[in-house]
């Protein structure tokens, strides 16, 4: 049965909310590196649905998914790789306001490869949510030589998460939310436990009390927020999909400010005005099914 618009709109702003918390969470391991916050972020999230699925059987994966599902996980895995890279590598402006260009490879790979025509509210409401992600950056954002390598690195991890987004839309056709997400987390996480190994940076290194952030990680961020999106897309756009995370820094910058008391800068207010009127140019305009698959 395919959810209501409103629904739709709901799922969509919890799922932005619960993904805007990770930075804050991040926040509480500072001595953890990014890598290894990332595995165990996908490894709890995989372990809790998997559970999930033995209290109540899901069922299996379609034979005709599986490959693309594990090449999802694994360019699920490259996606933080790359993003956590570019933060140690490029400024967190750069890494951040480059690090939420996937709705634009998505954008480019459905009218390019899937021929399917981008409606030009959608274009608009992409670049307003770019330039209000620009006003928040903007003082911060610089192209130097020195930071080209870590800004490369953040383009391509957008470019991985926007490939995750096309063949999420493809397998989530067939395939139930819990066992597509269940399987491509845990896909990502041995990803990452891979690149570990291959920067020398132990998987275990931390404390009980750094474990309770992992699991919040995989709850709130994860499974309430990424796996909302992979349940959505079976039903809108995965341009439409990927352009929701443009909100996040507003809204994390509003929990910042709640939760510990952080000023929020006048330019955060300004770029969050045009963020998030493009965010309803694309969710709203998306659950009305001016974006949605018979119309693309």
């Amino acid at each position: 049965m395919t959810p209501t618009s409103l629904r739709i709109i709901f799922l969509l702003s919890v799922a932005l909310v619960s993904v805007s918390t990770s930075s804050i969470f991040v926040r509480m391991l500072p001595s953890i590196p990014a890598v290894v916050i990332a595995f165990w972020r996908m490894g709890t999230a995989g372990l809790m649905l998997w559970g999930t699925s033995a209290i109540k059987p899901q069922g299996s994966l379609p034979g005709g998914t599986r490959l693309k599902l594990v090449f999802a996980g694994i360019f699920l895995g490259f996606h933080f790789a790359c993003f956590f890279g570019a933060v140690k590598l490029t400024s967190i402006a750069n890494a951040t306001l480059l690090g939420t260009t996937a709705p634009f490879f998505t954008a480019i790979i459905e009218t390019l490869f899937l021929k399917r025509p981008v409606h030009k509210k959608l274009v608009l409401g992409l670049g307003l949510a770019f330039i209000g992600g620009f006003i928040v950056y903007g003082n911060h954002f610089n192209i130097t030589e020195s930071s080209a390598l870590g800004n490369y690195l953040a383009l391509i991890g957008s470019l991985w998460l926007a490939v995750v987004w096309i063949l999420a839309e493809s397998i989530r056709q067939t395939t139930k939310t819990l066992v597509f997400s269940r399987a491509v987390y845990l896909i990502a996480a041995g990803t990452l436990f891979i690149i570990s190994i291959v920067m020398n940076t132990s998987v275990i290194a931390f404390t009980p009390k750094d474990f309770i952030w992992f699991l919040a990680l995989g709850l709130i961020p994860t499974i309430f927020g990424h796996t909302l999106f992979s349940y959505i897309v079976k039903y809108v756009s995965p341009t439409v999909v990927a352009s929701v995370p443009l909100g996040e820094p507003v809204i994390a910058s509003l929990l910042a400010w709640g939760l510990f008391s952080e000023i929020v800068p006048l330019q955060t207010l300004v770029g969050g005005l045009f963020t998030l009127c493009g965010l309803y140019m694309i969710t709203v305009r998306s659950s009305l099914g001016r974006f949605q698959h018979d119309n693309l």
